[in-house]
């Protein structure tokens, strides 16, 4: 069973193999291999623990429980997905500034959801999904945005089964080859 929790700097280490692992399989012939390993190189967590210092995001994290005995939850992170107010990441340098909306509580951004490759689609990454959707309308955002490389048709797919719909924005990241992303965004319902 999978349990959904809020993430700690405890978790960074399984959080960045998740997140290697979930980059290695779903960016395979869409970024270099080169620069997926650069991005992705083993740390023990420590760009991870350092993004809980500086970045003041909401993080939650899946995991399940390892054995037939009963663990504690931190036993087998699965997923991870981090959110907040809405970036700027048009035209700006990093650390990408909010934008208006997002500074004034209306628009929300998931910045990150990635789910190990042996536990995709088993419904791990729609309970992370929902969750942040649940948490993000509670907060009384009106919208949510979230970025996505245009090549993946896969995580495309699962945004738009999600509720969001591509609204036209592009940005190319240099760092990782030039590959594009395309912004998706949602109406929270009221």
């Amino acid at each position: 069973m999978v349990a959904i929790r809020s993430a700690s700097a405890a978790d960074a280490a399984q959080i960045a193999a998740v997140m290697r692992d979930s980059w290695l399989a779903a960016y395979d012939g869409i970024i270099a291999s080169a620069l997926l390993d650069q991005a992705t190189a083993p740390d023990g967590g420590a760009r991870i623990r350092q993004s809980f210092r500086l970045r003041p995001w909401q993080r939650m994290i899946a995991a399940v429980a390892r054995g037939p005995a009963p663990a504690d939850d931190t036993a087998g992170i699965v997923g991870y997905a981090s959110y907040g107010p809405e970036r700027d990441v048009l035209d700006t340098p990093w650390p990408y500034p909010l934008t208006p909306a997002g500074s004034d509580g209306q628009v929300a951004e998931l910045y990150a959801l990635y789910v190990h490759p042996a536990w995709w689609s088993t419904g791990t990454g729609r309970a992370l999904m929902d969750r942040v959707l649940a948490r993000v309308k509670i907060a009384g955002y009106t919208c949510i945005t979230l970025w996505v490389l245009e090549a993946n048709a896969r995580a495309r797919r699962f945004y738009q089964r999600a509720g969001f719909a591509p609204d036209g924005a592009r940005h190319v990241l240099d760092d990782l080859g030039g590959v594009t992303e395309i912004r998706y965004r949602r109406v929270l319902s009221t």
